[in-house]
């Protein structure tokens, strides 16, 4: 990765009975100016970081009575602060995603060959522990990648996303790698203040400019001077301050207000919105050449619910911040639990997850939260929050055509898939009536009962998709990743609705 070294000291613990391997590995810490300890094993690991509080706990692939995965899983539900990593031969890329989707945050590749490879995994690691963004998915990786390489440079950025996404982490990571981070990071909302007070807040002002202004101030650009400036809420900023700061980023000087010197200013921006300034560009709210030049290199923060396989390790880090906050201990949190947090579609999205995490944490006073714990409307058995779409038709309704919808899916290979749907709405709605072909997934027919494949008058919802989840999961032999994507749904609420049905 690009970017500028760190200077925060950082530590790990690692595990590897190949001794080429971890020479390697060694290496590449050291070159990275990260310390280390040696353990002998994966218990021996989990004992040291107990003690130590590590920054990363890397295992080997192999640790021949276990794998260094599942060293990585225990490790990070014990410390979740601390970052796991796998080490070991390059590997194909889908067993690579599968190691990140199971509680890796990373797969370093080791070959005696070319100890680089590994030199350059372990920066990768400890840029991502420095930019301070948990997840493993694509989107998040990427979004690591481009701050580590924009970060040395002043090019400006715009970070876009939700409210609550985290477009402020995303700003104090590009200045914190970069070459500015010595100097100060300022924030201002341009929400928060009316015109002639943000123009003012912005850029300062001289003394007797206007009523009160009884000495000079100076404002946030002369304030962030050798550091770095996030504009916060920049579409909501009046069309007269717009103009100002578009000669700010164009020639990096200004006036006070009140004043007849030009300031000269040696300021990084950065700007964030909740908004669509494309849109309100063309609506005339927001000047284009303003947009284009915030617009240089753009950041999409992607809601939480867009991201449910990072859910866990991102409650598990605020759980542990909130225990170090509040003097707890951290009692970790169950899997059911951890489902339920991933199913939930978060509308205040990072915000309203750290929230939540703390409160859980005092409320529990550092034990084990189970599903007992969380809130209602998260942790209750109701499906809605699974369907695609608000809808107003009744719930019953929406339901049904959904499960006919996923049906429709699975029985994609059938010839005469209309009839056989509509065999399945009818014997819902009204009569008893068989399906006349089998279900096929992939290529297979899944096996039919007794009396056949039928669906009784009276059959609840909860009944059909009892059914309908065990023929797809004999379809594939029991394969919990086909059949949640031949359902439709996560694996994580697959993996809930066998638990509720009792299915094997």
């Amino acid at each position: 990765m690009a970017g500028v070294e760190t200077t925060k000291a950082y530590t790990a613990i690692m595990v590897c009975p190949n001794q080429d391997r971890l020479a390697v590995i060694s290496a590449a810490l050291a070159k990275n100016s990260v310390g280390f300890q040696v353990a002998s094993d994966g218990a021996s690991a989990l004992r040291m970081a107990k003690k130590t509080g590590p920054d990363f706990i890397l295992a080997c692939d192999d640790l021949g009575d276990t794998t260094g995965l599942k060293v990585i899983q225990s490790a990070r539900r014990r410390f979740p602060l601390a970052m796991g990593a796998v080490f070991g031969p390059p590997i194909p890329q889908e067993e690579r995603r599968r190691m990140l989707d199971t509680g890796a945050d990373a797969y370093i590749d080791v070959d005696p060959a070319r100890p680089d490879e590994a030199a350059s995994g372990i920066a990768r690691l400890v840029a991502r522990k420095q930019i301070g963004i948990i997840g493993t998915t694509e989107r998040i990786l990427q979004i690591i990648e481009t701050v580590d390489t924009i970060a040395p440079t002043k090019v400006t950025v715009l970070i876009t996303g939700e409210s609550g996404t985290g477009k402020e982490l995303i700003a104090r990571a590009i200045h914190e790698r970069s070459n500015r981070r010595a100097g100060p990071f300022v924030a201002v909302n341009c929400a928060a203040l009316p015109e002639g007070i943000l123009e003012s807040e912005l850029f300062g002002h001289e003394k007797g400019a206007f009523t009160g202004a009884i000495a000079q101030r100076r404002g946030r650009f002369e304030v962030a001077d050798g550091g770095t400036l996030l504009l916060d809420e920049v579409g909501e900023m009046p069309p007269g301050t717009q103009v100002k700061l578009l000669r700010v980023l164009e020639e990096e000087q200004f006036m006070r207000v009140g004043g007849s010197q030009d300031v000269k200013v040696d300021v990084r921006v950065l700007a964030s919105t909740n908004r669509d300034l494309r849109q309100l560009v063309e609506e005339g709210s927001f000047r284009m050449d303003l947009f284009y030049r915030l617009n240089v290199i753009s950041i999409h923060v992607p809601p939480l619910r867009e991201r449910p396989n990072d859910i866990p390790a991102i409650f598990r880090a605020v759980m542990a911040e909130a225990c170090v906050k509040n003097g707890l201990e951290f009692g970790d949190i169950d899997d059911d639990a951890l489902a339920a947090l991933s199913g939930y579609s978060w509308p205040g999205n990072v915000r309203e997850l750290r929230n939540l995490a703390e409160s859980l944490v005092v409320l529990a006073g550092g034990k084990r939260i189970t599903t007992k714990n969380l809130p209602e409307h998260i942790a209750g058995t109701g499906d809605a929050r699974d369907l695609p779409v608000r809808v107003t038709r009744p719930r019953g309704e929406s339901e049904r055509d959904l499960y006919l919808w996923r049906l429709a899916e699975i029985s994609a290979g059938i010839s005469d898939l209309t009839r056989l749907v509509m065999d399945v709405r009818d014997a819902l709605g009204r009569s008893s009536v068989p399906l006349k072909q089998p279900v096929y997934v992939s290529g297979t027919a899944a096996p039919a009962g007794p009396d056949g494949d039928r669906i009784k008058p009276g059959a609840s919802v909860r009944e059909v998709e009892r059914e309908l989840i065990q023929k797809t999961l004999n379809a594939v032999a029991g394969n919990r990743k086909k059949a949640a994507r031949m359902l439709g749904i996560g694996e994580r609420t697959l993996y809930r609705r066998m638990k509720e049905y009792n299915l094997t």
